[in-house]
């Protein structure tokens, strides 16, 4: 069922474009990962979005998590750790807080960094729990993404890594990048959930 989502390494430049502005809201949550075993310099490179099918819809981060992340079967022993970074279009929802924390509790050995392109609902109670449970966990860093975030995405996603300046992105978007912030330090700060 989930066979058809496997996206591969590199996203083109419009869907980069349209997903990631933080004026927008598109409807899906893409998914760009990097990930790095043990002391490697060397990361696995990979992108995947929400998936419909007949029956049901799964979010990114769930189908990653299950379809994508395998332990490495060539490392000594599993004892080796892994370095994941995801940039994502939408911070995880109530239930995917929740399913990245049971996934973590099995995988002591892995560590997350979750950059956000725009907040999902910050407005949901369950949404705000689930990020605050997210940001609790030490094996869990969340942040909004920034200007050098946007240039890691078009380096590493970006087939050729360049993308001409003028143009690409929303011309100033940094106040929405600064809003976002103070949102999401609003959500992680204050204990009144």
């Amino acid at each position: 069922m989930y066979r058809n989502q496997i996206r591969g390494m590199y996203i083109p430049k419009q869907v980069l474009k349209d997903q990631f502005d933080p004026f927008k809201s598109p409807r899906e949550t893409y998914l760009l990962c990097k990930l790095q075993w043990g002391k490697s310099k060397k990361s696995w490179k990979h992108w995947v979005k929400n998936y419909y099918d007949d029956d049901d819809y799964y979010h990114a981060e769930v189908y990653f998590l299950k379809e994508i992340f395998r332990m490495k079967p060539s490392c000594p022993s599993y004892y080796v750790n892994c370095s994941i970074t995801w940039y994502l279009s939408w911070s995880p929802c109530g239930k995917c807080c929740n399913k990245i924390l049971d996934f973590l509790e099995t995988h002591w050995n892995v560590n997350i960094d979750i950059r956000v392109a725009r907040l999902y609902f910050k407005d949901s109670e369950r949404n705000r729990r689930g990020l605050k449970k997210l940001a609790r966990s030490e094996q869990v860093n969340i942040n909004v993404m920034n200007k050098q975030d946007y240039k890691d995405c078009v380096e590493n996603f970006i087939r050729g890594g360049y993308v001409a300046a003028d143009g690409f992105w929303t011309v100033n978007f940094q106040p929405a990048i600064t809003a976002n912030r103070w949102k999401l330090w609003d959500i992680l700060e204050y204990p009144y959930l």
